[in-house]
């Protein structure tokens, strides 16, 4: 689990680094931490060695390096990913995050215009949903407000139409919120997860 940039543990200014630069900075860490293990023989690279599971703003990761390097992870399980920045605006329950974290001051008395759409876009792991070749499985509480359940299911709907097939599997969890903490769900999220990564997964240990 690389500290990435923007992430918490060093400190504010270390936080701020990544305001307007997400999709970049943070996936730049997080494959740059996923090379070095490979690099020292703590891991191995190659298809099944590398599998990847995140939630949230780790989902928006995970959706940014199945795209950016579609090559590299054998499988990934996505838990409320962040897919779309600009059309999560209107819908989230923090839309002051969708605007400082693209590296723009957050009006809430502003329309999106189209060059501040583009802007969020910019910095959106969608761009780069017809590169996706890893089989995807995604969580989805359907009663999120912290990234709402659209999030997901346009992600679904886009990779199901790009010819996926069974290589993208969407479990919608009722009555769940953001952290799908429901004694059902979590048992469902990890079981599951555990089955996708077996199933794609090299089964030799590293």
């Amino acid at each position: 689990m690389p500290n990435y940039t923007g992430s918490l543990g060093y400190g504010q200014r270390w936080v701020e680094e990544l305001l307007g630069k997400i999709g970049r900075l943070d996936v730049d860490d997080v494959m740059g931490s996923a090379k070095e293990l490979v690099k020292r023989g703590m891991a191995r690279e190659g298809p099944g060695m590398q599998l990847y599971m995140g939630g949230s703003h780790g989902g928006f990761l995970g959706a940014h390096v199945i795209g950016q390097y579609p090559n590299f992870f054998s499988a990934a399980v996505l838990r409320n990913p962040v897919i779309n920045v600009a059309s999560m605006i209107s819908t989230t329950d923090i839309p002051d995050w969708t605007d400082v974290e693209c590296g723009t001051p957050y009006n809430p008395a502003a329309l999106l215009l189209p060059e501040n759409y583009s802007n969020l876009y910019s910095m959106s792991p969608i761009q780069y949903v017809d590169k996706v070749q890893t089989p995807v499985l995604l969580n989805i509480g359907d009663v999120d407000q912290r990234v709402p359940p659209s999030q997901g299911k346009e992600y679904y709907h886009l990779l199901k139409a790009r010819g996926m097939g069974d290589k993208v599997e969407m479990l919608w969890f009722p009555e769940n919120g953001h952290p799908l903490d429901k004694v059902e769900a979590e048992r469902v999220c990890w079981e599951t997860a555990h089955a996708w990564f077996q199933k794609y997964g090299k089964k030799t240990a590293v």
